[in-house]
């Protein structure tokens, strides 16, 4: 758990990678879903208003999306200056967005789990655990040279 503190920026910038795909498909999800029309107000519908279902349909989701992606890259940016390996940095990144991707996929816009999803996830997240697992040994042994 030590060596995934080395990397939080790395996750934090996946995390806020996966926040911007996520909000990015939010306006197509939420005009399919219908989510602004209430029955008990008389049959009205409240998307009538263009300014409304414009506000909380396209922009907040996209305001929200230009802001995870703008955290994104602060992160990433700040990853890439605290580790040593840049490869390290940016397999953490992408490994960590796409985990979060397709959770938020499968809890959120109901998309299937195959089997074939949940091996590619469990092979990802072993891949991450070793590479984060080696990232802590080596920095464990070169410690100890310095001191001496």
């Amino acid at each position: 758990m030590d060596s995934l503190a080395n990397y939080r920026y790395s996750l934090v910038a996946g995390a806020c990678a996966a926040g911007g795909s996520f909000f990015g498909k939010l306006p197509s999800h939420l005009s399919a879903q219908k989510l602004l029309y209430f029955p008990d107000s008389g049959g009205a519908n409240f998307s009538d208003s263009p300014y409304l279902e414009f506000g909380l349909l396209r922009l907040l989701p996209l305001v929200l999306m230009v802001f995870c992606n703008v955290c994104n890259l602060r992160c990433f940016l700040k990853a890439l200056q605290m580790t040593e390996q840049t490869l390290t940095c940016v397999v953490l990144t992408a490994a960590s967005n796409y985990v979060l991707s397709f959770i938020l996929g499968v809890l959120v816009y109901q998309e299937p789990l195959t089997a074939l999803s949940g091996i590619g996830i469990t092979l990802i997240l072993a891949g991450l655990w070793f590479l984060c697992d080696a990232g802590a040994g080596e920095i464990s042994k070169k410690e100890p040279e310095k001191e001496s």
